[in-house]
């Protein structure tokens, strides 16, 4: 999925934000994952099912809102005595559980080097500063001639002096996630064209994966596809076909969201030279060392 809107990632100041795609760069949140399966919904799986306007696109909904905003914000979901018009599907974020028995591929937990008991860093990437580590080959590669004479400038010589800068994340915090789908109908032929998808788009296991903003989160469908049907009821109700399709998600946070303190995304130099000041004290029994006056 193209990345065009940045405004969500937490990135330093001066970064380019086409480079930090490249590496998948971007703050993962519970709202980065809430917005992957419903992208996942409405532009991998596209459902649409057989109406009397058609074979039309399914309005895919997060948490069914109320019917007073659902009127103002969009007429066209609703008819005209307010009931949401079917078919329709319905996302709803259920349970969050962070089990560190079921973990990505990230299994260390890394400490802060604050020694403050919050999570450490991660290094994704290092690359050699050019200018930095080309001055310090050049002030050291000064030949001096065995006898008399006049030293030789840019000398070749190997450099140990590599200035080294590493971009780093905090760990990747695993959290599993669980979303009930309910789909609706008037019509058995309409469920039936949106529940296949379900059944058949993963093929002959029930894992897939989600992708949003330069991230991969692991989904896995229950393999119950729960009927909740009121066909046989002879009441006055409107007839109505459910399903509900429970799908879980190993999802990863990446930093503590707005309420981080730390930056996302953290640019570091290593050390390659120390150099420690030269302290000159004054000779004992000299007390006119600093005295330059003349006596007179």
């Amino acid at each position: 999925m193209p990345i065009s809107d940045f405004d969500f990632a937490l990135l330093p100041i001066g970064a380019d934000p086409q480079t930090l795609e490249d590496i998948g760069m971007l703050q993962s949140t519970i709202e980065t994952i809430d917005m992957a399966i419903v992208s996942w919904l409405k532009e991998d799986l596209k459902l649409s099912a057989t109406t009397n306007r058609g074979f039309t696109a399914v309005p895919v909904l997060w948490q069914a809102p109320e019917r007073s905003f659902q009127i103002k914000d969009d007429r066209a979901l609703r008819d005209d005595n307010g009931a949401l018009k079917l078919p329709v599907v319905s996302v709803e974020r259920t349970n969050i559980i962070k089990d560190p028995n079921r973990k990505g591929g990230f299994q260390a937990n890394y400490y802060s080097k604050n020694k403050n008991g919050r999570t450490g860093r991660m290094v994704i990437a290092k690359r050699i500063v050019e200018d930095k580590t080309r001055n310090f080959a050049v002030s050291n590669n000064v030949r001096k001639p065995p006898s008399a004479g006049t030293p030789q400038k840019f000398y070749p010589r190997k450099n140990h002096k590599i200035v080294i800068q590493s971009l780093s994340i905090p760990i990747p915090v695993y959290i599993n996630v669980e979303y009930k789908i309910v789909i609706q109908s008037e019509y058995q032929q309409q469920m039936n064209e949106l529940v296949s998808p379900f059944m058949a788009r993963t093929g002959q296991i029930n894992a897939f994966v989600m992708r949003r903003n330069g991230h991969l989160y692991e989904a896995f469908i229950d393999q119950g596809f729960t009927q909740g049907n009121n066909v046989s009821d002879l009441g006055e109700e409107m007839r109505m076909f459910q399903t509900d399709v429970t799908i879980r998600v190993l999802g990863y946070l990446i930093g503590e969201g707005k309420n981080d303190d730390r930056p996302i995304v953290r640019i570091d130099e290593n050390t390659v030279e120390f150099q420690f000041p030269t302290e000159h004290a004054v000779a004992p029994g000299n007390a006119n060392l600093f005295n330059t006056g003349s006596k007179g």
